[in-house]
């Protein structure tokens, strides 16, 4: 006889995805009380991501984050924060469909620590250059917060989520 594998998602990328709303969602807060209610959102999208394995989930993890993000700046929070924060919410979606998907191929009793640890930094470096260069365009252009501002951010975080997803 053999066992089956159980193929719930990985812990480790789960726990740093849910640091990363956490942080993400207090960093907003400071500036923004109406984003705290988002990251909370987030933060249960992302258990139940982790703990059922469900990508919608994950993705409702990222959408609601970036909610969180897109209500601070309306709200006028720093820029740094919001680029910061726009970054973090596409690293949880990342990390939170790839431990679904390790938990899928591998199961969760893989060890899988090393593969997460590569992944993770490397969605965090990716985010970090793109908010970046977003965060020099903005020093460079000057001004206010005008709302297209907000549309180019909302382009940005579509286009990393389509050269992660790639």
């Amino acid at each position: 006889m053999t066992d089956e594998i159980p193929r719930l998602p990985s812990l480790h990328s789960g726990v740093v995805a849910a640091a990363t709303v956490s942080v993400v969602t207090l960093a907003l807060g400071f500036y923004a009380a109406i984003a705290v209610p988002f990251g909370v959102l987030a933060l249960c999208a992302a258990a139940v991501a982790v703990g059922r394995g469900w990508r919608r989930a994950a993705v409702w993890a990222g959408i609601l984050l970036f909610g969180g993000v897109v209500a601070a700046a309306v709200e006028n929070a720093p820029t740094l924060v919001v680029l910061v924060g726009a970054g973090g919410a596409v690293v949880v979606w990342d990390l939170l469909d790839n431990a679904i998907g390790l938990g899928e191929q591998l199961g969760r009793e893989a060890d899988t620590r090393r593969t997460e640890v590569v992944h993770a930094a490397g969605s965090v470096a990716l985010a970090f250059a793109v908010s970046a260069g977003s965060y020099g365009l903005y020093s460079v252009v000057g001004g206010g917060k005008p709302l297209s501002a907000l549309v180019f951010l909302l382009v940005a975080v579509v286009a990393l989520t389509s050269v992660l997803r790639t």
